[in-house]
């Protein structure tokens, strides 16, 4: 029986860190998702491609999600089609299936043009064809550069923006004539898109000015006869298929759920190379969900693990020199935010993780919460405690996301309040902190709450809970 299911792992390209999902079992279907998104965003027709045999490899495009970006000024879907190569060839196959989705569909004509040998075949869902003009009004306002501020007002921009691009097209005009013929996204939606983008950052505009500066004219005529063109009847770029640089291309229509069957059996009926078992490294598997263990420096000695606070990732870290050093993103936070809807029994867990990757002899270290279960998982249960206070207010604030998006908002306040309080909802001279307050730490302590979102209030409680 085919098993359906993402894992995650990354994979060292050229010395750049690229992180790849793969479902199923069987020959290899590389599908690339759109912007400004991440592999996330494509797990439907993953599991349709993986249900029909097959196994879907979903990277994270370069600059986008959790992988490194290009080291090219201005790259364009030639480039990102190049770096799709060189994972597809590091990976060890020879010919793959495509299924690439807006950006992801200009990537992967482009690797089906430059690489036809390699193409067994692809599915191009919502290809674009620009017209001059509609590739100037794009460049010229579509990328706005984004960048944190200290009232935090750059996170209502993002949601707005968000909730903009599913109602018009282009997301910065407001003409009725713009409006989109699709309902408007759910808070679940828009906030998935929007964590991809805090994810990236300012660097999503390079990997988005790909798609606009994409030109069909220059591929189409390139494509193996194993192409087809698709689209939803929802989605915008499907009024480009009946452009004439289009036309000879195979092409299909359908709802979402329909389409990625089809593009499935197109594929399946074309298969490119057997897929490896496994593919890359960095998650430690416990039953059905991943622990993301990172090799911050590799030292010699014991090894020594750190622990983030709670709420925090394992980017928080700084590793000591000269010493082996591995991070764990805890259950629910950082890499290892998916999944882990149940009870979780925090040091078993740990104490599992540690032993699945021969850790079980290693000096435990953390901060704040961190510190406090390294304290229970050391032999002696010792070790330095913690230096801040534990507890939250009453009523939690919750971060779930809102369809006004003031969870984005929130977050970033609680972020800068940690900065001057300690805790940071005792707002009063007794509580004060000396330190300075930064805002590219803010930022970034508030998206780390964002993706811990449950998981960071369940550990500072159990925190809390031990310390009294």
């Amino acid at each position: 029986m085919t098993r359906v299911g993402g894992e995650r792992g990354f994979v060292s390209v050229d010395g750049c860190r690229v992180l790849v999902r793969r479902y199923g079992r069987g020959p290899a279907v590389m599908v690339i998702h759109g912007s400004p998104q991440s592999s996330r965003a494509v797990e439907a027709v993953c599991q349709a491609i993986a249900a029909r045999g097959l196994t879907a490899i979903a990277p994270d495009t370069p600059g986008a999600g959790r992988s490194d970006p290009l080291t090219i000024e201005n790259p364009d879907s030639a480039d990102y089609a190049h770096a799709l190569h060189r994972l597809v060839q590091t990976l060890g196959l020879q010919r793959v299936g495509l299924y690439g989705f807006h950006t992801g569909a200009a990537t992967a004509a482009t690797y089906a043009a430059l690489f036809p040998g390699a193409t067994a075949a692809a599915v191009l869902d919502g290809l674009p064809a620009w017209t001059e003009a509609e590739r100037a009004e794009c460049l010229a306002d579509y990328l706005p550069p984004f960048a944190p501020v200290w009232d935090g007002s750059h996170m209502a921009w993002l949601w707005a923006r968000m909730e903009a691009q599913t109602v018009f097209f282009p997301w910065s005009s407001t003409d009725p004539a713009r409006r989109m013929n699709i309902p408007v996204s759910d808070a679940a939606h828009v906030h998935a898109n929007a964590m991809d983008l805090l994810a990236t950052g300012d660097a999503y505009r390079p990997v988005y000015r790909a798609a606009f500066t994409f030109q069909a004219e220059r591929v189409v005529d390139r494509l193996p006869t194993t192409t087809l063109i698709a689209g939803t009847s929802g989605d915008i770029l499907t009024t480009h298929f009946e452009r004439p640089v289009m036309a000879g291309l195979g092409r299909m229509f359908a709802d979402a759920p329909a389409l990625h069957t089809a593009a499935a059996n197109h594929l399946a009926a074309h298969p490119g190379s057997p897929a490896p078992d496994r593919i890359g490294e960095g998650f430690i598997a416990l039953g059905d969900e991943r622990l993301a263990c990172h090799r911050l420096a590799g030292g010699a000695g014991r090894p020594l693990v750190l622990l983030h606070d709670a709420g925090g990732c394992s980017d928080d870290l700084v590793p000591p020199p000269d010493r082996r050093v591995i991070a764990v993103d805890l259950p629910g936070h950082g890499d290892s935010a998916e999944g882990w809807t149940g009870d979780i029994d925090w040091i078993e867990t740990l104490r599992s993780a540690l032993a699945a990757e021969g850790l079980g002899d290693a000096e435990i270290a953390g901060i704040g919460a961190g510190a406090m279960l390294a304290r229970a998982l050391s032999a002696a249960g010792t070790g330095p405690s913690p230096r801040r206070a534990f507890g939250l207010p009453d009523p939690v604030p919750s971060l779930s996301p809102e369809w006004d998006g003031a969870h984005l908002v929130r977050a970033f306040r609680i972020a800068a309040w940690e900065q001057w309080f300690d805790p940071w909802f005792r707002r009063d001279p007794a509580h004060a902190l000396a330190d300075a307050r930064d805002v590219g730490v803010v930022h970034r302590r508030a998206v780390s709450l964002l993706k811990a979102h449950r998981r960071w209030t369940t550990l500072e409680g159990w925190a809390a809970s031990r310390r009294s």
